[in-house]
C-alpha cells in the first residue's frame, strides 16, 4: 500500500476505530517547546491484514482508520530518532459496534550513542476498549509498569543529552582558545 498521512483501511465499514495523532520531538528541558516531526513513518500491521505506511505531516499529525475487531501494532520511526511502538486491542463487545476515536501523542528521542533503548523493542502503550467508559483509553496498568522503564531511559538520556552539550561547549571553547 502507498504511503500517506490520512488513511482510511476500513474499507468503507460503517465500524471503526479512528486514531488522531501527533508525533514530536522529545523536550530536552522545561524551557523547551516541542517540535513536530514531518515524515515520520507509521506502520501499522496486525494478523491477516495488510501492513500500511502512513507519513506524519509537517505539522507532525496523522489520522488513520483501523477496523474493529482486530489487534495491531503500530511502529513509528524517522531517521536519527528511536523507533517507537504501541499496540491497539480494537476489540469491542457486539453490541457496542460504532464509530470510536482516541488521540495520540508520541515523543521520539533523538539517537544518542550509549543510550540503551531496549526497553522500547515492547510497545510503549497499550490502547484498549475501556468497557466503563464505552471508549478506548490506555491499558493503566500496563502503562504503570511500562513507565517504570522508560523513566529510567530517559532520565539516561537527558543525562547523555547533557554531556553531549557540556562537551560540545567545551570543544567551542578550547577552538577558539587555539586562535
Amino acid at each position: 500500500m502507498t504511503a500517506h498521512s490520512l488513511s482510511d483501511t476500513t474499507l468503507n465499514n460503517n465500524y471503526y476505530l479512528e486514531l488522531r495523532g501527533t508525533v514530536r520531538e522529545s523536550k530536552i528541558s522545561d524551557v523547551e517547546t516541542t517540535k513536530p516531526i514531518d515524515s515520520a513513518l507509521i506502520i501499522i500491521s496486525s494478523i491477516n491484514f495488510p501492513n500500511i505506511e502512513i507519513w506524519t505531516n509537517k505539522k507532525g499529525k496523522s489520522v488513520f482508520r483501523l477496523p474493529l475487531d482486530k489487534t495491531y501494532n503500530i511502529k513509528i520511526s524517522k531517521k536519527g530518532f528511536a523507533t517507537k511502538l504501541f499496540e491497539v486491542n480494537a476489540k469491542v463487545p457486539f453490541d457496542k459496534k460504532g464509530v470510536f476515536s482516541f488521540l495520540f501523542d508520541v515523543d521520539m528521542l533523538e539517537e544518542i550513542k550509549g543510550l540503551d533503548v531496549s526497553v522500547l523493542k515492547k510497545p510503549i502503550a497499550r490502547v484498549t476498549y475501556n468497557f466503563f467508559e464505552e471508549k478506548f483509553a490506555y491499558d493503566v496498568h500496563y502503562t504503570n509498569n511500562i513507565n517504570e522503564e522508560l523513566k529510567k531511559m530517559y532520565r539516561n538520556y537527558y543525562l547523555l543529552q547533557k554531556v553531549l552539550s557540556d562537551s560540545i561547549i567545551k570543544m567551542d571553547k578550547q577552538q577558539q582558545l587555539k586562535k
